[in-house]
């Protein structure tokens, strides 16, 4: 077969595309590094105490080294792939490939004087829609869309997880979490808004940007415990779905392109709609717990929908015995052993073909680690939030009650956890030390009840004989009333902080509720793990 002759003139504003894409991961990156490093900074002093901190930091290397993982998974499978291509594209072509990366040399001159490894990354970009191959080679065959969907729904319900603890939470750069979630990968995105959720217990205070302040004009924030409606999520949600359903079908089809477009952009529908709806199409709720209906019937919607198609993907990929199914148009470059191959097709279950499906190509295994490690943080975020099973199953199944019930608004409704003698007697000796320490002590206990010292066991008091001499016990003084020693009483911040804030547990991580989010992802598939999670994130406070 005849070489494809190259074009006299490629068109540069893919590669410039190319290049805008690991600029704008690095520039996210580090819009959302800065971001954590300041929420970090700008902790209330009730949730900087050593025992918290000290936790907050373990889960904060945890999820932040989940994610620094991920990366580079993605980054290999991404490296993996681009390579893939451009050999299969040179090979088409008659283009020499370096065969190791000391032959490639990027000022290396052709006969012409210009630069010849650069034209024809030109040329093989212009050729190639690498985006594009990329989305149809995990769509064009059953076993490979079952990997590949799984993450499309599970990006839907990240996305209003997103949305919803984003705006309650304040967390900034929330765009920049929804972008890395593409251009990266959803494992990326999501364990690194659970670092952001980590260090951001109450809503952020921080400084806003120029471009946020320009954006607030534009579009004035809404009020607190305002929401849109459910049925304007409905809409883009359900549309979202149907292009989802439909990118198997159009896979080869000039309408390919609209649809895998549609698909990604509907996925920011949840984190846009409640920044341009006017405020008349939403509802302002005087209490924060009466809008987790509507998030209940948002991820029941999106459970019951991520259900679906994970068994119809299912279905068809167990059914879908075709020979020859695990090739693509990259397969010439693939050394497959076709013998070893045709022998493991015939004696391999149906089970074994969807699952090694991974192996077909690089871009198959980019989408079944991303899943895998979604997995995996999302049962160990459950276990680490000890989240009630009972809320899980409500976010998923409709009329379903958890028999938990809400939480209390009031802070003082809320439980204190007795304290054992000794540390109360260590909290005392430390309050009566300085002003500064029994202020710090308030915040935790409502009052500090102060005992008269026991004397001195080796001092030998005298004798008096007769009637002994009454003592009268002076009074203690109020705290209020002695000078420069005021009762602390926090301003309307601390308290809002005090009700809408949440911390990690104390005790032992809830292992029950992470295993319950592993058999959920891995019976119903990673949107329904998803969808079971966030919904009873967004409801546990």
């Amino acid at each position: 077969m005849a070489p494809i002759a190259l074009e006299s003139e490629p068109s540069y504003l893919p590669l410039a595309l190319a290049l805008s894409h690991a600029a704008a991961v690095v520039y996210l990156s580090s819009k959302v590094g800065r971001s954590l490093y300041r929420a970090r900074r700008e902790l209330g002093p009730a949730q900087d105490t050593r025992h918290r901190s000290a936790q907050r930091s373990n889960l904060t290397i945890v999820f932040a080294s989940l994610a620094a993982l991920g990366f580079v998974l993605a980054a290999t499978s991404a490296l993996s792939y681009l390579g893939l291509s451009y050999q299969t594209w040179a090979d088409e072509r008659g283009v020499a490939v370096p065969k190791s990366p000391s032959e490639l040399s990027f000022w290396g001159r052709d006969a012409a004087g210009t630069n010849a490894t650069s034209l024809r990354l030109a040329y093989w970009l212009s050729d190639t829609p690498i985006h594009l191959d990329a989305l149809e080679i995990v769509a064009e065959r059953a076993r490979r869309l079952w990997w590949g969907q799984q993450l499309d729904v599970a990006t839907v319900s990240w996305m209003t997880l997103l949305a919803i603890e984003g705006r309650r939470r304040k967390i900034p750069h929330l765009w920049a979490y929804a972008l890395l979630a593409h251009l990266v990968g959803l494992s990326f995105a999501q364990n690194l808004f659970y670092v952001a959720m980590l260090l951001t217990p109450s809503p952020f205070s921080g400084t806003q940007s120029r471009l946020e302040r320009l954006l607030n004009r534009a579009l004035p924030p809404k009020p607190d415990n305002w929401w849109p409606k459910p049925v304007l999520f409905f809409v883009p949600l359900t549309l979202n779905y149907g292009a989802i359903i439909s990118l198997p079908y159009a896979v080869g089809t000039a309408s390919f392109p609209v649809t895998a477009v549609l698909a990604r952009a509907l996925t920011f529908a949840p984190l846009v709609l409640p920044a341009i709806v006017p405020e008349s199409w939403g509802v302002v709720y005087p209490d924060p717990h009466g809008v987790y209906g509507t998030f209940n019937k948002l991820f029941q919607f999106m459970s019951a929908a991520g259900l679906l198609m994970h068994a119809k993907a299912t279905a068809v990929g167990l059914w879908h015995n075709m020979p020859e199914a695990y090739k693509h148009r990259h397969s010439i470059k693939i050394p497959f052993d076709t013998e070893k191959r045709s022998k493991w097709e015939r004696s391999a279950t149906a089970v074994e073909k969807v699952l090694g499906s991974m192996t077909d190509h690089p871009a198959v295994t980019g989408a079944g680690r991303d899943v895998l490690m979604c997995g995996l943080s999302l049962g160990l975020w459950a276990a680490v939030r000890a989240m009630d099973t009972g809320d899980m199953l409500q976010s998923i199944v409709p009329g379903y009650k958890a028999a938990s019930g809400l939480q209390p608004t009031d802070p003082t409704q809320l439980p204190v956890k007795a304290e054992s003698p000794a540390a109360e007697g260590q909290k005392q000796a430390s309050a009566s030390s300085s002003t500064a320490l029994r202020r710090r002590a308030n915040l935790s206990v409502s009052s500090i009840s102060s005992s008269n010292s026991p004397g001195d066991e080796g001092s030998q008091t005298p004798k008096w004989r007769g009637r002994p001499r009454k003592v009268k016990a002076e009074p203690e003084p109020d705290p209020e009333d002695v000078p420069g020693d005021e009762t602390y009483e926090p301003d309307a911040d601390v308290r809002a902080s005090a009700t809408l804030g949440d911390v990690v547990p104390d005790d032992d991580f809830d292992w029950e509720a992470g295993s319950l989010a592993w058999a959920l992802t891995a019976l119903g598939g990673l949107g329904t793990g998803s969808s079971a999670v966030f919904g009873a994130e967004s409801i546990s406070r």
